[in-house]
């Protein structure tokens, strides 16, 4: 009976709380509850592989893993933002994913552009597993905060 109750104070000390099916982290950013980096919203009509149905978002996506998220952001930038819409450049990029009426969209895209070294103005290729996976890491600290590493995102573009 004492480990459980040390290990129960530990886990409270550390944030953790206990819920049906598992842990969850109480207090995190909504992104990171639902295992979705980029907080991609919900949409019916995607039927991202790792999704979780019924989501614990009414808003956004829930992934079984981050690495799930990741891959879901490496389809929708890559297939969907430079390949259907033809977007070239961050900038680009960032205010159709993260428009200015919700977000900094200056700042947001100068940020990612400033880890990847370029200019957000400069033509990025997402074919590239390696940019792409900074690419999504970086706004992955700009959606949720430094809860992620750039491996889970290398994984997530891997499974894509």
């Amino acid at each position: 009976m004492m480990p459980i109750l040390v290990a129960a104070v530990i886990l409270l000390v550390l944030g953790v709380a206990m819920k049906a099916g598992g842990f969850s982290i109480s207090g995190a950013p909504r992104g990171v509850r639902a295992n979705n980096p980029l907080n991609i919203e919900s949409n019916a009509s995607n039927n991202w592989v790792g999704k979780v149905s019924p989501s614990v978002d009414s808003r956004f996506e829930t992934f079984r893993a981050p690495e799930y998220g990741f891959r879901a952001g490496a389809i929708l930038l890559r297939d969907s933002y430079q390949g259907r819409y033809g977007l070239e450049t961050i900038e680009e990029i960032i205010y159709k994913f993260a428009p200015s009426h919700e977000n900094d969209s200056d700042n947001y895209a100068s940020f990612v552009a400033s880890q990847l070294g370029i200019n957000a103005n400069e033509p990025i290729n997402l074919s590239s597993d390696a940019t792409l996976a900074k690419m999504l890491h970086a706004m992955s600290v700009m959606e949720v905060g430094r809860y992620y590493s750039l491996e889970q995102a290398q994984e997530g573009v891997r499974m894509a």
